[in-house]
C-alpha cells in the first residue's frame, strides 16, 4: 500500500462506518472448530469445500494473517483458533469490532439461526447500535397459511411491512435472486393465483411455505416495492454471487430497470448488494438512475486481490455518493472484522490512484471516503446524524 492511500486510513480512523448490510453473530460462549471458521469465508453449501478447498484460497490465508496479526501468534490456522478460543469471548469480539471502526449495524434479521443473537442482545454485547433490515421472503412465508388468497396474502405483507416500520425497522430486503431470475416481469393474474394456491396447498400438511419460481417473486417484490414507496423505506435487493441456491447467470441487477423507470415506484431507494461479477453493470445503473445504490460487501473479503479491482472499476461509472459500506458478515466476529478492515484498504487504494492521477485532491478523496463509509447510508436509511 502506498504512502497515499495510508494518509487516507489514517483521515478516516475517526469514521465510525454504518454497516448498511449484515446478519446475526452467533451467541457466545462457543469453541470456534477450524471447519466453522473456513464457513465464515465461503459462500459454499457443500461441506466439502470448506473442508478441503477453502484454505487454499487467497482470501482465506490472507484472513488467518491478518487474525494472527490481532491476536497476537503465528498465522497457522490452528494457532489461530487455539489462540482465540482461551479469550474472553465479549472481551475479544469488543476488541475485534473496535477495530472495525463500525458505530451502526443494519441487520438482516432473516438469516438467523436459533443460536443466533436477537438485536437488543447483540447491541448489549457489542455496544453497537442495531437497526433491523426486514428480509421480505422470510416475512411472506409466515403469512401465506392464514391467507385466503392471493390478494389477502398480499394485504397481509403490507401491514406487517408497515408494523415492522413502525417497530423501527430501517429496511427491506429481496433474496429473489435466490429463488427466480432477476428478470423482472409482470405476471399474468391466472397464473399468480394458480402458482399461489399451490403455495398455500404445500402448508396444509404443516410444513413451512417457501416461496420460488418468477411468477411469485417478482409479484412479491414488485408489491413490496410499491409499499416501501409508499413507507419511504429503502429496498435492498441481492443480485450477483451468492451460495449456489441461485442462478447467477440470472442474477444480474440489469434485469431490475422496471423498478428504475416505472412511474409508480418514482421515489423508491434500491441498494444493489454484492453485485459481483456485475459490479460494472450496478455501477453503470448507479451512474444513470437516481434512486440506485450499490454496495461491493461480500466481493471484498471474499475475492482476493479481485476485491481491489472490483473497486476500483466500480469508482470508474459509480459516484462515491453512491456507494454504500457493508460487510455482509454473520455468525463470527472473525469475518465482520476482516470484512471492514480489507474494506477500508481497497477503498484507500482506489481512491489513492485517483489522487495520484490528479483526478480528485487529497482533501476530495477523503470526504468521498467518508461518504462511503457513513453518509450514504445515513442518507439512504434517513438515519439519525
Amino acid at each position: 500500500m502506498g504512502a497515499v492511500a495510508r494518509d487516507l486510513l489514517d483521515g478516516w480512523s475517526t469514521v465510525d462506518a454504518v454497516d448498511h448490510h449484515c446478519h446475526p453473530l452467533r451467541r457466545w460462549p462457543f469453541t470456534l472448530t477450524a471447519l466453522e471458521l473456513r464457513s465464515g469465508f465461503t459462500e459454499a453449501l457443500d461441506p466439502i469445500i470448506p473442508a478441503e478447498h477453502v484454505p487454499y484460497t487467497a482470501a482465506y490465508a490472507g484472513a488467518l494473517k491478518r487474525l494472527a496479526a490481532e491476536l497476537g501468534c503465528q498465522s497457522r490456522e490452528a494457532d489461530v483458533i487455539e489462540r482465540r478460543n482461551r479469550l474472553d469471548p465479549q472481551t475479544y469480539a469488543r476488541a475485534l469490532f473496535a477495530s472495525t471502526r463500525t458505530g451502526t449495524m443494519l441487520v438482516d434479521t432473516g438469516f438467523a439461526s436459533a443460536d443466533s443473537f436477537t438485536l437488543p442482545e447483540q447491541e448489549t454485547a457489542l455496544g453497537i447500535k442495531q437497526r433491523e433490515i426486514v428480509r421480505l421472503e422470510t416475512l411472506a412465508e409466515t403469512l401465506v397459511k392464514e391467507a385466503r388468497d392471493v390478494d389477502d396474502w398480499f394485504s397481509r405483507v403490507r401491514f406487517a411491512l408497515q408494523a415492522a416500520r413502525t417497530a423501527g425497522a430501517v429496511g427491506v430486503k429481496t433474496i429473489c435472486a435466490y429463488r427466480a431470475s432477476l428478470v423482472l416481469t409482470s405476471p399474468d393474474r391466472d397464473h399468480l393465483e394458480t402458482e399461489f394456491g399451490r403455495l398455500k396447498l404445500s402448508t396444509s400438511d404443516g410444513n413451512a411455505a417457501r416461496i420460488g419460481g418468477d411468477t411469485l417473486c417478482h409479484a412479491l417484490l414488485l408489491q413490496a416495492a410499491r409499499e416501501c414507496v409508499r413507507l419511504d423505506l429503502p429496498l435492498q435487493v441481492h443480485c450477483g454471487f451468492g451460495d449456489p441456491d441461485e442462478d447467477l447467470a440470472k442474477a444480474s441487477p440489469l434485469g431490475l430497470r422496471p423498478l428504475f423507470v416505472d412511474p409508480i415506484f418514482r421515489g423508491l431507494r434500491v441498494a444493489l448488494l454484492h453485485c459481483y461479477p456485475y459490479h460494472r453493470e450496478a455501477a453503470y445503473l448507479c451512474g444513470v438512475f437516481p434512486g440506485v445504490y450499490m454496495d461491493l460487501s461480500l466481493t471484498i473479503p471474499f475475492a482476493g486481490l479481485e476485491g481491489v479491482r472490483a473497486m476500483k472499476e466500480t469508482l470508474g461509472l459509480c459516484p462515491t455518493s453512491k456507494l454504500l459500506y457493508a460487510s455482509d458478515a454473520t455468525r463470527y466476529p472473525e469475518v465482520f472484522f476482516v470484512a471492514a478492515s480489507l474494506h477500508r484498504e481497497a477503498l484507500a487504494e482506489a481512491l489513492a490512484e485517483l489522487v495520484d492521477r490528479g483526478i480528485v485532491s487529497h482533501a476530495e478523496a477523503i470526504e468521498a471516503g467518508r461518504r462511503v463509509l457513513i453518509e450514504n447510508s445515513r442518507h439512504v436509511y434517513k438515519l439519525e446524524s
